[in-house]
């Protein structure tokens, strides 16, 4: 599958940064989002992390989350989140609250752990939901700000959470471990580890792609060599964009 996944909301205490209660919203969903990352890729899934984390403003964040989610083919677009407002349990947004396979998946996983189970809502309103092209879900883990659901996160740990969801939406069994809290350095670390792990795809000529190799693929879609898919998406992948790099220095092009 190509599964895109977003830890919800920029860093702590920015514009677009999310609720804080007894725990921080911002930092569990990157504690969460990232180890999701890490399990669907090692597990042999293309995984784009659809990430925001600074923004000057809170439509800037989701409009940035929705183009990077855009810019590939997904099969799948999740988005991380905790919720606020003092009740319990676990729920999942979808579009029109359709009762996908997967979101229905992550409820009756995550109420396995011993969380209530909220069940599917209407997420239409939400944006990420709204403008993203492939089918998109948002899972709200639990509430910051419940002690008893708080409680049980912690004592489950994020990558037992990571795991359930990812059992949820792939219907395989994965490895299960607990662990703790990200420093910022670990939380570092682990992007550039999921980056390496990743197959990068690019499919149009935007900041993603390499400068390096703009004018190439500029060229050869201009002279109607290199066309995408029905939605313009080239899928060209970091080999094909040194060749053709490479056959362009050496004039094969001109």
């Amino acid at each position: 599958m190509r599964i895109g996944i977003n830890c919800g909301h920029t860093v702590s205490g920015i514009p677009g940064c999310g609720a804080v209660g007894i725990i921080d919203e911002s930092e569990e969903t990157r504690n969460v989002g990232l180890k999701l990352e890490k399990i669907l890729a090692k597990a042999g899934h293309a995984v784009y992390d659809c990430t925001n984390d600074y923004a000057n403003t809170t439509s800037q964040n989701l409009s940035e989350i929705v183009r990077m989610a855009n810019a590939q083919p997904l099969d799948l677009f999740v988005s991380i989140h905790f919720n606020s407002g003092g009740g319990k349990g676990t729920e999942v947004f979808t579009y029109g609250g359709a009762k996908h396979s997967e979101a229905v998946a992550v409820c009756d996983k995550l109420h396995e752990l011993g969380f209530t189970n909220r069940g599917v809502k209407d997420g239409s309103t939400l944006y990420v939901i709204r403008h993203t092209d492939a089918k998109a879900m948002l899972v709200e883990v639990c509430f910051v700000d419940t002690a008893t659901d708080v409680d049980l996160y912690h004592k489950l740990g994020a990558e037992t959470v990571a795991a359930a969801i990812a059992e949820a939406i792939t219907g395989q069994t994965m490895k299960k471990k607990e662990s703790e809290g990200l420093t910022v350095t670990q939380y570092e670390e682990l992007k550039s580890e999921i980056n390496n792990l990743k197959p990068m795809v690019y499919d149009y000529v935007d900041n993603n792609m390499p400068e390096w190799a703009k004018p190439t693929v500029q060229k050869l879609m201009d002279k109607g060599v290199l066309v995408g898919d029905d939605k313009g998406r080239l899928g060209l992948t970091m080999d094909m964009l040194r060749i053709f790099a490479a056959n362009d220095r050496a004039g094969l092009y001109d």
